[in-house]
């Protein structure tokens, strides 16, 4: 057996060397990792607490304030005998971002990346017209002008709902594009046989808004509260994660604990900025 020579010998400890280091690197990234996974958690958890612990107030009046600054609060829909924290359109909107979103995930279109067809994104495009429309019908008659028909929150709820359906997947799809390293850029973010899927879940959604019972409140109240400020909150971490240099680099979400930290910030000083304004202006 010929002995290695003395390059091969140096060359193959170069070789070592790199890898250890290279391990070394990764290791240090996967505690880097765990540890903005951990605070995100810790961050959420402590946001919480304080928001239901926080004395001096019912937990129904923290979810109308927690949304004060960001939506006008009229129309509201009664679950029994407590109104919603958000307008009947609102409720709409972002209960159903929150619902379709879980469901588009649940359906295994977390990593789409491409355009619905056009026919699709032509019904999602009537939906979100038809609040376009009703919520200027709704608008006209506010302001004592000429309107179409008269307004009713049903109507509100069911628009806003379509309107919601038509912009979950949107958002999916600039999501993906953005960050995602792993996109399926053939595949769309929603198909018919998914939007089927969708309007069965949102109608139920509806349904659940204008059954009357008492017993659905604190989930429909939660559910609209937290939808608004994850969309907001979505927004917030797609600019945070892109200008940390994530584009084109995200496998996993918990790889994005990072920015999301980062996002949390400002959509806390929105939320309670806008409710604290909103509050000492007397609205």
């Amino acid at each position: 057996m010929t002995p290695p020579r003395p390059d091969e010998i140096l060359e193959l400890a170069r070789a070592r060397i790199a890898a250890q280091r290279a391990q070394a690197r990764s290791a240090a990234a996967g505690r880097r990792q765990r540890f903005w996974e951990l605070a995100f958690l810790a961050l959420i958890g402590a946001i919480a607490l304080t928001f239901a612990l926080w004395p001096g107030a019912s937990l129904e009046w923290k979810l109308y304030a927690a949304v004060h600054g960001l939506v006008a609060q009229k129309h509201l829909v009664f679950v029994g005998e407590r109104p919603l924290p958000l307008c009947a359109r609102n409720a709409g909107i972002y209960s159903s971002y929150l619902l379709s979103l879980g469901y588009l995930f649940a359906r295994g279109y977390g990593r789409a990346a491409a355009l619905p067809a056009r026919p699709l994104l032509a019904a999602l495009a009537l939906g979100a017209l038809a609040m376009v429309g009703d919520g200027v019908n709704s608008v006209l008659e506010d302001t004592g002008r000429a309107y179409l028909y008269m307004p009713r929150n049903d109507l509100r709820t069911i628009t806003g709902v379509l309107f919601g359906i038509a912009l979950t997947p949107i958002i999916l799809f600039v999501f993906n594009r953005a960050l995602r390293a792993d996109a399926e850029m053939e595949r769309p973010v929603l198909d018919w046989r998914g939007f089927g899927g969708l309007l069965l879940l949102n109608g139920l959604l509806v349904l659940a808004i204008y059954s009357g019972l008492g017993v659905l409140y604190w989930p429909l109240a939660l559910l609209g509260v937290v939808g608004i400020i994850a969309e907001l909150f979505t927004m917030f971490l797609l600019l945070a994660a892109v200008a940390s240099g994530y584009t084109r680099r995200v496998t996993a979400l918990r790889q994005l604990a990072l920015p999301a930290c980062i996002a949390l910030a400002p959509t806390l000083l929105m939320v309670a900025g806008l409710a604290a304004l909103r509050f000492a202006g007397g609205g």
